[in-house]
C-alpha cells in the first residue's frame, strides 16, 4: 500500500472506532435518562452489554493498515488512539 492509502483506510478506521464510541456511549446514557425521566424502567445491563460489544468490535477493526497490528504506544502496553505512526512498522498513520 502507498502511504496515502494507508492514510486514507486508517482514517476509515479511527472514524468506526469514534462512531462505535458515541453510540455506545450514547445508548447508555439514554438509557439511564430514561430511567430517571420515565416512570418505566430498563435495566441497563443490556445497553451496556450491546455498547461493550461495539467498543470491542471497534477496538478489534482499529489496526494498522500495513502490518495489521493494534497501534501500541512506545514503550508501553494497551492501544493508542489517534496515532501519527504506527508502532511496529513506522508508517505514518495521519
Amino acid at each position: 500500500m502507498t502511504e496515502s492509502e494507508v492514510i486514507i483506510e486508517f482514517a476509515k478506521k479511527e472514524k468506526r472506532l469514534t462512531v462505535l464510541f458515541a453510540v455506545s456511549f450514547a445508548m447508555f446514557g439514554v438509557t439511564l435518562l430514561f430511567n430517571v425521566v420515565t416512570e418505566t424502567y430498563i435495566n441497563p445491563t443490556i445497553p451496556f452489554l450491546i455498547g461493550f460489544g461495539f467498543i470491542f468490535y471497534g477496538l478489534y477493526n482499529y489496526r494498522c493498515p500495513n502490518c495489521n497490528h493494534l497501534p501500541a504506544p512506545l514503550g508501553g502496553s494497551g492501544i493508542q488512539i489517534s496515532p501519527k505512526e504506527c508502532g511496529t512498522c513506522g508508517v505514518k498513520l495521519r
